[in-house]
């Protein structure tokens, strides 16, 4: 039986190079950890493409977890925490690059910073330039309950983030948009607020959306709903005590392109009667059993048929389904590029 060890640094350059490309992100960061020379070897020999997105979720008090997304499910790369005395035999001291870290002897995805500002000021910034060089591209999603982490993303990098989750369903606690949109925070395409917010809210946005969800936020009036809608083109409300007169304000305000650039809404209904809904404008509404879907920014179908098309003036159709069983209304203005037939 040959006890020979795999000298992988000696291999060709081809062998090399396929065998990286078929490691994990996480086996690969964990692998250039070995040495300096290690790291830039791996480097110039990844693929400029890289598979999955990037993730950094920072949620947890004093900790800050550094991943990638591989088929929505995320898988964790490094954790930076602040070290706890009752975990610290668990540690070992180990050099990254050339910066001396305490790293888990049986989780080498588990750092440790020695203080809170040790943490903040050094470590954190040292894993996010480390991964981002090594991986050559940027944090694409975020995870946080406090809207600072912006800006530490955006002293360090200028591409927006694709995604943003928000708190999270216990959370009780709430910013004003405008602390969500400060000029020296980085800007996201895409955001989700998952904390609960007061049902007198004001969601007046100033930067442009792909992608706004709110997950629990009981909005009552068509104007709440039009704030949002006219800064981003997909509006999801998961709650709302909408009723049908402000929705049939709404209609009347896509009918007159007033919110042009909005592409699609799904709200959970308070009451909805057709009646009310369709007043005033019942010769621009049309029956339709073509199936129709509509995906999505973030790659979800919603379903848009069989129920009604709107028609506008300039000839934009748009198409609505009420599902009773729900309460949910999805409005879409389906296209080549968010149809899904």
């Amino acid at each position: 039986m040959s006890n020979a060890k795999f000298r992988l640094l000696e291999t060709t350059s081809v062998v090399f190079e396929e065998i990286v490309n078929q490691m994990e992100m996480n086996e690969i960061f964990n692998l250039t950890l070995w040495s300096r020379k290690t790291r830039n070897i791996i480097r110039s020999h990844l693929r400029k493409s890289i598979k999955y997105p990037l993730f950094l979720d920072s949620k947890e008090r004093h900790v800050m977890h550094f991943g990638f997304i591989r088929e929505g499910e995320r898988v964790n790369i490094i954790t930076i925490r602040v070290r706890e005395k009752c975990i610290e035999r668990q540690f070992e001291e180990m050099t990254i690059g050339r910066v001396k870290k305490q790293v888990n002897k049986y989780d080498s995805s588990q750092f440790l910073s020695s203080s809170v500002k040790e943490w903040f000021v050094h470590d954190c910034p040292l894993f996010f330039d480390y991964i981002t060089y090594l991986f050559r591209t940027n944090i694409n999603t975020l995870y946080c309950n406090i809207p600072w982490i912006l800006r530490f993303i955006r002293q360090r990098q200028r591409t927006p983030l694709r995604m943003t989750y928000f708190g999270n369903k216990d959370d009780e606690r709430f910013w004003q948009v405008t602390n969500y949109e400060r000029d020296c925070y980085i800007k996201s395409n895409g955001v989700q607020f998952c904390n609960r917010f007061p049902v007198v809210y004001d969601f007046g946005l100033k930067r442009d959306y792909e992608y706004v969800r709110v997950k629990k936020w009981k909005c009552r009036e068509s104007e709440d709903v039009l704030k949002i809608a006219r800064r981003s083109k997909e509006v999801i409300l998961d709650e709302s005590e909408f009723m049908s007169r402000s929705l049939n304000d709404f209609f009347n305000h896509w009918l007159e392109n007033r919110i042009e650039e909005l592409k699609f809404l799904s709200i959970r209904m308070f009451y909805y009667t057709e009646n009310l809904v369709f007043r005033g404008i019942e010769n621009r509404i049309l029956d339709t059993t073509k199936e129709v879907n509509y995906k999505s920014y973030t790659g979800e179908l919603y379903r848009l048929s069989p129920g009604k098309r709107l028609r506008r003036d300039d000839g934009v159709i748009a198409s609505f389904y009420f599902d009773p069983n729900t309460k949910i209304l999805n409005f879409g203005v389906v296209t080549d590029n968010n149809g899904n037939k």
